[in-house]
């Protein structure tokens, strides 16, 4: 189809401007909205419980069998696992990115299954259980009762029975972990009336296995041709404390019964008596959402929301539900800045091409395609399956300046045209895109050349490049329908030529017209301000500073007033004719001075080629410089704590810390909640001796600079540094890529290679972690593993039992039945099954003491078992990890102010270099490993592949392997601008400044290329090559300070964001403005200059072929005007 027709039929033009917006729209409603795409790899958690057993029993017992089977499922990167004292086995399986996450769960069922008959059947018994789920939280629940009329148990019940099973049940929860425990029917032991009877644990779980049973007796009647069936019913399990108390123990030959309840308390209590929960000081019970792999977190975490509403009316009274973390507060609030930014982006955009163009009419055009452009993008995102997030949104406020530049492109030919005697619009659009249509289509290319390479890379950091590439590939593609469609149909509707020759008709009707038009002077005379150039320039700076400022949103209403006021006197100066007149005078004299400093230039081919190669040389020191990281850490509005309490602290001393922390943060005004969880931690996990704070902090609209997250975790330091004397302290902010870990620092594991002594290992890392916190690049490295823990190790003389005629599996269970408790069986009640738990009663197992009243049944008799087992007092872990198989050691920590991940990443593998033995060794995990894997030069690598692509299509453009050399050695300049001002700004070299220069390669290239082309054309014409780019770069001064101021002002916004996801935003910002501002006051006078050095060598090799002109006096006419 020919470009005319388009311009022939504008309603065509015009339908399928709106086809895209219709279809874009469609798209938008149904796209999922996240925080960035799904990063974080497939992970199958394997977990059960060992009751009784210790850390290294469960390691040996449970974790290695598994281990083993688990190695080398298809698909898998690494695994850890963790075996704790309270009998929790725990290994959490990583998988590639993109792996199937259910043929994962298959494979590792499958495998586990495998190795169920290398397990203890008291594992077996309990049960293995595989989740597919990952390792971040989503949103949290909590029930708290504020009256103070509800136990805890019964808090964690309610939670267990009405919300839990509902929160499973929503589309997408790979897993919910309460906070509580489960009801238990409790069977304590007295182990002096069980010894008087001669009874042992295995003589009550033999009684409760017998007698607390389902069964299935049958019928009456059946086939017996009788008029009646009667079903048999056993009345089954048990499900009431004095049922059990019933059941009978032992019979005597005299009839004596005894019951359960004579040697036994019968309670129900709790299965576990290691959690408690407090939210704002009041008793509460909390469950923590994970997700499953390839799941979407928002709708997950709105579903969840959905159904907490739901749930409120059935609330007992006294209680209700609380939000103690929520992710979707810092993505829809993230969200809705970037959405902000680009609104602010589109106007400031449109005032500046108003400026340049001098024509509304003309400012039009691309104010209509920039919509266009990006509305229809939406629709291509949900067809290959994006989202909306930071990364896509952020791509399309980019967008704005090539989707301009388009446009600008064709208004600017038409006008070249109309200004060399064309009469008619719609003639001087269908012969400018006759000439720039070629240009427009091989620059598209370049363009999405530039973005399409980088989304193959592979990694966490290759799924960020695709979101980004795609997204501006798609802009682009869209930008280039809209110029050759709807733009040039728009000139020819919208442009008036420069002496207006119409018909008799035509000029009748606009004498008719004449009254209207006096009106319309008349009024618009009054609504124009006829101020000083000079004081309309200022108030469009003042407006545009107090747009970055933020005041026009009235949260100060005298400043939101002045601001608007500035703005409205600053918006009706910049219509004027007198400031029209002004600009204009000036952008002459500017491009005077201009065309002479390109011919300074052009003259000093060295001096520019010495500029070049200083540019590569600072963009390479830069580079290398400049600190690198993932993501830049954010204020995402939660705050995480860890208390960590000496080895052998209770329970109720650590409760006691933890309350008094409580109090301490309660005094901080940013903090709304605070959910303190007792007996576990999101380090270390389940244990006497942890506890953890969930804290969801005030909005950002609520809070100022003093009130960020990074200046209350500073206060609470040091609150908890002057009050909290017996543990320590340690806070954090959550993750921001969700899926890898808890913590937004690094995180490693140290590796005990040589399978040598556990405290000996300890050592070395205690070593390691003091020379790594001497380095300034690390605020603080920790571990929470400590192997002091007092323990007694259990000796049996088996010579002794064996002649007493007992086993030592006898003395070990009856041990676990008194101390460790055993799963002896299982009741139903409130619709769900529970456990029977049997333990001694907590007075009869306080100290060593009670072991003397614990005995064992020898024959007839009952003989003590501190006669066949001997106690020593050692020291152990309370917990004990291994990764990939390797005893290892978890070390987290958080990179120093002012410091990059990347800078700690790289202090700690040259203190691992200097410090570590052989035989010990690291590994980094979740996030940390993504980045470490990622390798420094990743941006070098990426920079390279976009300049091969954009070098070859310019090659086959220009047929030159020269010529192209003159767009790629100007890209260096915008690049090392960008790096510039990421040192100003101290913006790390992270996933979105290394998008910005992505973009810029693109957008410098496409400057260049222009400037090239302009010149080029010059040249076929017969103007020499000096003069050639002098005329070629003269034309295109106005589009590319056009261009380039409308982004650099569009994004100021952004590069001095503040609040929520300002880190990020400030990261574009910079890399944009700094790149784009700096390499195009270098480009538009190196790049001419380069044209001359790269054609005078072209030529030597092949002689221009001349193009011959048919038109007499048309080319000078256009010399003319794309020279002025």
């Amino acid at each position: 189809m020919r470009l005319d027709t388009f311009i022939n039929r504008p309603v065509l033009s015009t339908v399928i401007s709106i086809f895209i917006v219709l279809l874009g729209l469609i798209g938008l409603m149904s796209l999922p909205i996240t925080q960035y795409p799904d990063l974080a790899p497939p992970t199958i958690s394997v977990s059960t419980t060992y009751n009784g057993a210790n850390a290294q029993a469960v390691l040996n017992s449970v974790i290695a069998p598994l281990e083993e089977s688990i190695n080398g499922a298809q698909g898998m990167t690494y695994m850890e696992s963790t075996a704790t004292n309270t009998g929790n086995a725990t290994i959490n399986v990583y998988f590639e990115q993109g792996f199937d996450p259910d043929m994962a769960a298959v494979d590792v069922q499958n495998r586990v299954s495998a190795a169920a008959n290398l397990l203890p059947s008291e594992v077996n018994q309990v049960g293995i259980q595989t989740r597919k789920r990952q390792t971040s939280m989503l949103i949290g629940v909590a029930v708290v009762d504020t009256t103070g009329n509800y136990t805890q148990e019964f808090l964690d019940n309610y939670m267990k029975i009405n919300v839990i099973p509902e929160l499973q049940r929503v589309q997408g929860v790979g897993d919910v972990m309460a906070f509580g425990a489960d009801y238990s029917m409790r069977v304590w032991l007295k182990p002096d009336v069980m010894a008087q009877y001669n009874l042992m644990p295995s003589d009550v779980a033999a009684a409760l296995a017998e007698q607390n049973v389902e069964a299935a007796p049958g019928a009456f009647g059946e086939q017996g041709k009788q008029s009646f069936q009667y079903i048999m019913r056993y009345r089954g399990r048990l499900s009431k404390p004095e049922e059990f108390g019933n059941i009978v123990v032992r019979t005597g030959a005299n009839g004596e019964v005894l019951y359960l309840r004579d040697v036994a308390d019968v309670e129900l209590g709790r299965v576990t008596y290691g959690f408690s929960n407090k939210m704002n000081g009041y008793t509460s019970s909390m469950a923590m959402v994970f997700q499953s792999p390839g799941s979407n977190a928002t709708e997950i975490i709105e579903r969840c929301i959905a159904l907490v509403d739901k749930l409120k009316k059935d609330l007992p009274n006294g209680l209700e539900y609380t939000i103690p973390m929520n992710n979707n507060d810092f993505l829809y609030a993230s969200i809705n800045n970037v959405v902000h930014t680009l609104i602010e982006a589109f106007i400031l955009v449109f005032f500046v091409v108003y400026v340049f163009l001098q024509d509304f009419r003309s400012t039009l055009i691309p104010a209509i395609a920039i919509p266009v452009a990006l509305v229809g993008t939406f629709f291509v995102l949900k067809l290959i399956g994006f989202s909306l997030n930071l990364i896509t949104l952020s791509a399309l406020v980019l967008a704005i300046a090539i989707v301009v530049d388009d446009a600008i492109v064709v208004v600017e030919a038409v006008h070249a045209k109309l200004d060399a005697g064309y009469k008619s619009a719609r003639r001087a659009s269908i012969d400018a895109m006759n000439e720039i249509a070629g240009a427009l289509i091989s620059i598209t290319l370049v363009m999405m050349l530039v973005f399409i390479p980088v989304s193959f890379m592979p990694g966490t950091s290759g799924v960020f490049y695709q979101q980004f590439g795609i997204t501006m590939a798609v802009a682009i593609g869209f930008s280039a329908v809209n110029a050759l469609t709807l733009s040039p149909a728009l000139c020819a509707l919208f442009l008036k030529p420069k002496d207006d020759e119409s018909t008799l008709k035509e000029r009748m009707g606009k004498a008719y017209s004449a009254t209207g038009e006096v009106v319309k002077q008349r009024y618009g005379r009054r609504l124009k301000l006829d101020l000083h150039p000079l004081v309309t320039f200022v108030l469009l700076v003042a407006t545009i500073t107090f747009m970055v400022l933020g005041w026009y949103g009235f949260h100060n209403v005298a400043l939101s007033c002045m601001a608007w006021a500035v703005a409205i006197v600053a918006v009706l100066g910049i219509f004027s004719k007198r400031f029209h007149d002004a600009f204009e005078r000036g952008y002459e004299r500017l491009l005077g001075k201009y065309k002479g400093g390109v011919s300074f230039f052009g003259k000093h081919k060295v001096t520019s080629f010495g500029i070049v190669v200083a540019a590569v040389a600072v963009l390479v020191w830069l580079m290398s410089s400049t600190p690198t990281a993932l993501v830049p850490n954010e204020d995402t509005g939660t705050i995480f704590a860890m208390i960590d309490m000496p080895a052998g602290t209770s329970q109720e001393r650590t409760l006691e810390v933890l309350d008094q922390v409580d109090s301490l943060a309660s005094t901080i005004p940013g903090i709304a909640m605070r959910q303190m969880i007792n007996g576990y931690s999101f380090i270390a996990g389940q244990g006497p001796t942890y506890g953890a704070f969930i804290m969801k902090l005030k909005d950002w609209s609520e809070r100022d600079k003093s009130q960020s997250s990074d200046a209350i975790i500073q206060q609470l330091y040091a609150l908890t540094g002057q009050h909290v004397r017996d543990g320590r302290v340690m806070i954090f902010a959550p993750p921001m890529i969700t899926g890898y870990s808890a913590t937004n620092g690094f995180e490693m594991k140290m590796q005990d290679r040589t399978g040598g002594d556990i405290n000996q290992f300890f050592s070395v890392v205690q070593g390691f972690l003091a020379q790594l916190n001497a380095r300034p690049e690390i605020q603080m490295a920790y571990t929470t593993f400590n192997p002091t823990f007092p323990q007694y190790l259990i000796d049996i003389d088996a010579a002794k039992a064996k002649q007493a005629g007992i086993s030592p599996t006898t003395l070990l269970q009856t041990l676990q039945g008194y101390y460790g408790g055993m799963y002896v069986s299982n009741f139903n009640r409130f619709g769900k099954i529970y456990r029977v738990m049997m333990q001694a009663a907590p007075e009869a197992r306080v100290n060593l003491e009670t072991l003397n009243s614990i005995k064992v049944r020898n024959g007839s008799e009952m003989a003590p078992i501190s006669n066949f087992v001997k106690l020593t007092r050692v020291y152990g872990p309370d917990l004990m990890n291994r990764f990939n198989m390797f005893t290892s050691i978890s070390v987290t920590g958080q990179p120093a102010q002012g410091y990059s991940s990347g800078e700690a990443i790289a202090a700690i593998k040259e203190v691992a270099a200097q410090t570590l033995p052989q035989g010990y060794g690291y590994e980094f995990s979740g996030m940390t490993r993504e980045e470490s894997s990622t390798g420094g030069n990743t941006t070098a690598m990426i920079f390279g592949l976009c300049l091969l692509f954009v070098y070859l299509l310019l090659s086959a453009q220009y047929e030159s392997y020269l010529l192209p050399f003159a767009v790629i050695l100007s890209i260096p300049f915008g690049l090392a601008g960008a790096f510039v001002f990421a040192k100003i700004f101290d913006v790390s070299n992270n996933i979105y400044l290394q998008i910005a220069l992505i973009m810029l390669i693109g957008l410098l290239a496409k400057n260049a290329i222009l400037i090239v082309e302009f010149a080029l054309d010059r040249r076929k014409t017969g103007m020499s090559v000096f003069n050639a780019a002098i005329a070629g770069a003269g034309a295109r001064l106005r589009p590319i300070l056009m261009t380039s101021l409308a982004m650099v002002i569009g994004l100021l916004p952004m590069m001095f964001a503040s609040g929520v996801g300002a880190n990020g935003n400030r990261a574009l910002g910079a890399g944009s403005v700094g790149g784009m501002l700096i390499g195009m006051v270098c480009q538009i006078f190196i790049v001419p200059a380069l044209f001359i050095v790269f054609q005078l060598i072209q030529e030597k090799f092949r002689p221009i072929q001349w193009q011959n002109q048919e038109k007499g006096g048309t080319i000078e006419n256009e010399i003319e005007q794309y020279a002025r």
